[in-house]
């Protein structure tokens, strides 16, 4: 018999007269590629898809408005208040229900935040006369200054109605569940909070009257769709920031819910405020499933199933939660997006094969940007239906890779994985090039397990074959034979030559810093405020250096990946890391750093000087094997400085392309 490693993590849980095989859900993840009609395509089909079949239990359909009219935000999501939606939506749920997954899809109204609803000149209310304020870069930002009045009575009537009438239609489609986002500073949230909520009739004031919205909407689903129609209720227990509500809060609003929903999903935070986002939302600088100690706390005050959400990937993390009583349930957003076998690995024991998710944003930061999913280590994701019909190559190829950097390794298990015969020449002792550097960086141990675990299945890997110390040469690739070769050969450090001072004895690069932490003086300034050099000045500041960012612009610079920007700044914060922006480094000298900004020159004192300046590509290095073989390939940083996300995308489809002709 097999013996399931994680016995309590795969019991199934039985709710109303629906049997549920396992206790991980994917967590709702909006998708904004849809038509120009909000019509579901089929790459959200395939999304969605990859979590069912990827073991999940339950699979959350993200964002879908109850009111198109009053109640939108982002404009490019589902909109469930018309009989429309029932078609196109069948084809999502049977993409979930045929692979023994659940079907479920969330219920939102912005409420006082419908930016989009108000900028088309619709009538957005709040719990109480209000006037919005909020930070500029969040898409309610278009209503800055706006008067936005009490919520009238008839007018909560009419939408717990719309909610009701929104879970009808999602059931004749075939769903089984709906989750009603109750948190995160939404329409059912802002009436649950004393912050927002300020009536004084029968909808404010007590926990009782604040959760009244809430409750009657679960009372009408139920009356329209029956009992046995599931209802999770994602709520913030806490909204951890420093004027929102705590615990206590959340405790007395789960108790309200408690018995007229089947779930209460415990998440945290408020969209509207960056400090809680980053909570909300877990950052790499966070522990693993830092806000389970929420969710356990409202668990012990109700009898309701109590599910947790919050940066897990581990599934030796949830076992021991459900072990010990903490919760019921485990949601799973990103994790599912790093890995959508997530469930299944771990079912079969093969939890060392996960890909965990490292809480670098490029998820959430793409689809912002350009309003579709990518993710640094999956470069599957985003990509689902193209991979759901993928082909086998029509000829297996002899191929070398040259350099064992995270392009490298990416390639290789691709390559090896279509049936090539694969190589690789990597110059060091251990594979994972450059980012290697960053092993004792604490905020960087999911990165540090990723490489550790590509490393592992390269070498378990029958088709491959690693020449570790060994320094590639054309004449060494040629006499392999090779069929096709690819150039993984990265970059280097760009060195500040136009800088009077750089080659200083108090000068050294953020690669050898990060290698050489003990050389670093105690008073330190990073020239160079990109991702490298902010998130080693925040590496310095935890080892107790006492450091300063220097940087041209106004604030750091994270490339299209703005929410991990964000993340970096609140830990700039709390670490007290000095700034200098908008300032520019004009000479090193033995005292430190002379910057100029609007008011002129200024020494900034240093021990140590590290610049952290951008890179240069060794794009000289990678010619040398351009005609080692008929087919060649340059991926990664050797073409262009790139993200985890650009270089594993690059080898995928580099390895992909070997052998079609």
């Amino acid at each position: 018999m097999y013996t399931c490693p994680y016995p309590n993590l795969f019991k199934p849980l039985k709710l109303g007269n629906t049997v549920l095989r396992n206790r991980i859900f994917a967590a709702p993840t909006g998708y904004c590629d849809l038509t120009v009609e909000n019509i579901a395509t089929e790459p959200l089909m395939a999304y969605y898809e990859s979590k069912a079949r990827g073991g999940c239990a339950v699979v959350h359909v993200g964002e879908a408005y109850i009111d198109s009219e009053h109640g939108v935000d982002i404009p490019k999501y589902l909109k469930l208040d018309s009989d429309d939606c029932v078609s196109h939506l069948a084809t999502v749920a049977d993409a979930i229900n045929k692979h023994g997954a659940i079907a479920s899809i969330e219920l939102m109204h912005a409420g006082m935040f419908s930016s989009q609803s108000y900028v088309e000149g619709k009538q957005v209310w709040a719990p109480s006369d209000t006037v919005i304020k909020t930070d500029s870069d969040k898409a309610s930002a278009r209503m800055n200054g706006a008067f936005l009045p009490e919520m009238p009575e008839e007018e909560i009537l009419k939408t717990v109605e719309l909610y009701a009438q929104a879970a009808k239609r999602v059931q004749l489609a075939g769903f089984k569940m709906v989750l009603l986002h109750g948190g995160h500073g939404w329409l059912l949230h802002q009436f649950m909070s004393p912050l927002t909520n300020k009536r004084t009739d029968k909808w404010g004031g007590s926990a009782e009257n604040r959760c009244r919205f809430a409750v009657m909407v679960c009372d009408r689903i139920k009356e329209v769709c029956g009992k046995n129609f599931l209802i999770d209720f994602r709520m913030s227990a806490s909204e951890v920031n420093s004027v929102g509500y705590g615990v206590e809060n959340g405790i007395e609003c789960a108790r309200q819910l408690d018995g007229h929903c089947d779930i209460i999903h415990c998440s945290v935070g408020n969209h509207e405020v960056i400090e809680s986002f980053v909570v909300m939302h877990p950052s790499m600088f966070l522990e693993d499933g830092v806000n389970m100690k929420y969710a356990a706390e409202v668990k012990k005050h109700v009898r309701t199933p109590v599910a947790a959400v919050g940066s897990f990937s581990d599934p030796a993390m949830m076992e021991k939660a459900l072990s010990d009583g903490l919760v019921d349930i485990i949601e799973v957003g990103r994790g599912v997006i790093a890995d959508p076998d997530l469930p299944n690995k771990a079912r079969a024991g093969k939890a060392d094969e996960i890909n965990q998710c490292l809480r670098c944003y490029t998820c959430f930061s793409q689809l912002i940007t350009t309003g579709q999913y990518g993710c640094a280590i999956n470069p599957t994701t985003g990509r689902e239906l193209e991979c759901k019909y993928d082909t086998p190559p029509v000829h297996k190829r002899k191929l070398v890779i040259v350099g064992g950097g995270i392009a490298g390794m990416q390639a290789a298990l691709t390559a090896a994985e279509r049936g090539h015969q694969v190589t690789v020449i990597e110059k060091g002792e251990r594979l994972g090039g450059v980012l290697l550097i960053e092993d004792k960086v604490s905020f960087k141990a999911k990165l540090k397990l990723y490489i550790e675990q590509q490393a592992a299945k390269i070498e378990k890997n029958p088709a491959i074959t690693v020449l570790l110390n060994t320094t590639a040469t054309p004449e060494l690739v040629s006499s392999l034979e090779p069929d096709a070769v690819i150039a993984a050969v990265g970059a280097r450090p760009a060195v500040p030559e136009y800088l009077p001072g750089y080659d200083r004895e108090n000068v050294m690069s953020a690669e050898y810093a990060y290698t050489h932490t003990e050389q670093v003086g105690g008073k330190v300034v990073v020239i160079g405020g990109g991702l490298v050099g902010a998130e080693l000045a925040l590496h310095l500041a935890i080892c107790g250096k006492d450091v300063t960012l220097m940087h041209r612009h106004s604030a750091v610079k994270c490339g299209a990946n703005g929410l991990h920007g964000q993340a970096i700044g609140e830990q700039i914060s709390i670490l007290k890391v000095g700034t200098a922006f908008n300032t520019s480094p004009v000479e090193i000298t033995s005292e430190g750093v002379i910057g100029r900004n609007s008011e002129g020159d200024k020494l900034y004192k240093a021990d140590t000087v590290i610049y952290a300046v951008g890179q240069k590509p060794l794009a000289d290095e990678a010619e040398k094997f351009r005609f080692c073989a008929p087919e060649f390939y340059t991926i990664g940083d050797c073409v262009t400085p790139a993200t985890i996300y650009q270089a594993t995308s690059q080898a995928f489809y580099a390895a992909r392309d070997i052998g079609r002709i």
